[in-house]
C-alpha cells in the first residue's frame, strides 16, 4: 500500500537514483539509458556518470549506498575489482569474474552480469540467435570476453578465444574450459576467423588499431565491436564498406542496460524507448 501522511494524503516515493562507474569514463550513454528505462517503468529518478578509479571503488559504493542509490552499472576497470566487496554474486558473474550490475539492498550489496543475456537479446534483434552449429571468435580474453562467453557456451557454440597471453588466459578461463584459447594473430586465429559466423571484438584497443584483419574474416560472419563512441569505430566502418554485417557496442549497451533495470526493479522496460534515447540502431 502507498505510504500516506497525516490526513491520508499519499506520500510520493523518493526518486530513484542510479549511476555508472568507471575510469576514465570519458564517454558513456548509460545515464541516458537509465533515465529512459525509469520513465518507461513510470518511475521518477535520475542517473549520473561518476569517474571512479579502482582504489576508490569501495568508498564510492559505500557513499552511494548510504545516499540511497538503488544500484550502479560498472565498466572498465571495475568489473573484477568489485568482487571482494559484494555480499552476493551470481553464478554467471563469478564464473566470468566480471560484474557489470551492482544493487544495494537490506541484505547487502549484490552483483550480477547482464553482458551475456544482453548479447543474446541483441543477436535475437539482429536475427542471429546463436545455435550449436555456430562458430564464434572472441578477440580478447579479458573480463569483457568472459562475461559474454558463458551465455554463448551454454548454447553449445564452438568458441575460439584469441589472447595475447595464452598462459594467463588459460588460467582465467578455467571455469569456461569449453572455449579454445589460441594466440593473437596466429595461424589458428586466422583459421577460426575464416570459418566464423560471429566475431566479437572484446579488447580496449585504440580506435585506430585493427582488432583483426578483415580479409581473414568469413564473408557471412556478423561482426560486433564492444567499443562504442560518438561515431562508429573505424573497424566497423571499414567492415561495412566491404559488405560485412557489422555493429559497434551501442546495441549491446542498450540490451545490457535493459537487463540491469530488470534486476533492480523486477520488470524489464520495453527496448524501444532505450534504443530511441541513444539512437540505436545506427
Amino acid at each position: 500500500m502507498p505510504v500516506t501522511a497525516a490526513g491520508g494524503v499519499p506520500v510520493p516515493a523518493p526518486p530513484v537514483r542510479l549511476a555508472v562507474l568507471g575510469d576514465p569514463l570519458r564517454y558513456t550513454r548509460s545515464p541516458e539509458l537509465h533515465r529512459a528505462g525509469l520513465a518507461a517503468l513510470g518511475l521518477a529518478g535520475d542517473s549520473e556518470a561518476l569517474p571512479t578509479p579502482r582504489e576508490m571503488l569501495p568508498a564510492r559504493l559505500a557513499e552511494l549506498s548510504g545516499r540511497g542509490f538503488r544500484g550502479v552499472n560498472l565498466t572498465i576497470p571495475l568489473k573484477d575489482a568489485v568482487l571482494p566487496h559484494l555480499a552476493r554474486v551470481s553464478e554467471a558473474a563469478r564464473a566470468a569474474r566480471s560484474v557489470n550490475t551492482v544493487g544495494f539492498d537490506a541484505r547487502g550489496w549484490w552483483g550480477d552480469t547482464t553482458d551475456g543475456p544482453g548479447l543474446l537479446d541483441l543477436l535475437a534483434e539482429l536475427g542471429r540467435t546463436p545455435e550449436a552449429r555456430d562458430r564464434v571468435v572472441m578477440l580478447g580474453a579479458g573480463g569483457a570476453a568472459r562475461s559474454l562467453a558463458r551465455s554463448l557456451l551454454d548454447l553449445g557454440v564452438t568458441l575460439t578465444v584469441s589472447a595475447r597471453r595464452t598462459d594467463a588466459a588459460a588460467d582465467a578461463w578455467r571455469e569456461l574450459s569449453a572455449a579454445t584459447i589460441v594466440a593473437w594473430r596466429s595461424a589458428e586465429e586466422r583459421s577460426a576467423l575464416g570459418s566464423a559466423t560471429l566475431v566479437i571484438h572484446a579488447t580496449p584497443l585504440a580506435a585506430e588499431e585493427e582488432p583483426a584483419p578483415l580479409d581473414w574474416v568469413a564473408r557471412e560472419a556478423l561482426l560486433l565491436d564492444l567499443i562504442y563512441a560518438p561515431e562508429l569505430t573505424p573497424w566497423i566502418r571499414r567492415a561495412r564498406t566491404l559488405g560485412l554485417s557489422s555493429y559497434d557496442g551501442l546495441g549491446l549497451l542498450v540490451h545490457q542496460a535493459r537487463r540491469s533495470l530488470a534486476l533492480w526493479f523486477g520488470t524489464a522496460p520495453p527496448v524501444a524507448p532505450l534504443a530511441r534515447a541513444v539512437g540505436w540502431p545506427r
